[in-house]
C-alpha cells in the first residue's frame, strides 16, 4: 500500500485465547494472515502472543507456501510482536461487526486515513473477539462487511486487507 504515497496498514492479531501457553491456534492464525498480508501489502502484528521470534520462525506448515510469506514479512521487518498497541502503528482501528456509531468508519475512510496516517486494524482470535478495554482503546470501528455480518476469524483476516485493497486500487487506478 505504498503506492500514492500512503502509509502503511497493519493488521494486528489479538490473542484472546490462553495468554501464556502457545497453542496450534495461535500458530495457525498467524500462518493464514501471512500470506494475506505479503499479498495485500500489509504489516502484520499479533498483540498479546505467549512467543517469542525464534517461536515464530520455527512454525511448520502447509499453509502459504510452507511459512515462505511469514518469513519474508520478517525479512523485511514487517512482522511485530507486541504486548500493546504502539503509537508507531498509527491510528488505532477496531474489526467489529458491531460498531460504536460514534466510531463507525467504512473502507473508503480507512484509504483516507492511509493517505494520512499509518494504521492498525485489530482482529480479535477466538469467539471471545476483542477485549472491552481494547474495544475502547479504537479510535474507529471498520465493519468490513458494512451489514453487520460477523465473520469467523480466519474469513475477517482475508476479507479486511482485500477490501481495502480493493478501494485503494479502484480510488487510485490501479491495480496491486
Amino acid at each position: 500500500m505504498q503506492k500514492k504515497n500512503l502509509k502503511r496498514m497493519t493488521l494486528i492479531l489479538y490473542n484472546s485465547y490462553d495468554k501464556n501457553r502457545w497453542h496450534e491456534a495461535h500458530k495457525r492464525a498467524i500462518a493464514r494472515a501471512a500470506p494475506i498480508c505479503y499479498a495485500f501489502d500489509c504489516n502484520l502484528a499479533i498483540m498479546e502472543f505467549p512467543c517469542k521470534k525464534e517461536d515464530i520462525l520455527s512454525i511448520e506448515t502447509t499453509i502459504g507456501n510452507s511459512g515462505e510469506y511469514l518469513r519474508k514479512l520478517v525479512e523485511k521487518n514487517r512482522f511485530l510482536i507486541i504486548d500493546k498497541y504502539l503509537p508507531q502503528l498509527g491510528i488505532p482501528i477496531i474489526a467489529t461487526s458491531k460498531p460504536d456509531k460514534k466510531k463507525a468508519i467504512t473502507p473508503m475512510d480507512v484509504v483516507d486515513l492511509l493517505t494520512k496516517k499509518p494504521c492498525g486494524i485489530l482482529v480479535g482470535l477466538g469467539r471471545h473477539g476483542l477485549p472491552k478495554d481494547i474495544v475502547k482503546m479504537g479510535e474507529y470501528h471498520l465493519d468490513i462487511t458494512g451489514k453487520g455480518v460477523s465473520l469467523e476469524t480466519c474469513t475477517a483476516i482475508a476479507s479486511i486487507p482485500a477490501v481495502i485493497s480493493t478501494y485503494i486500487n479502484t480510488t487510485f487506478g490501479y491495480q496491486q
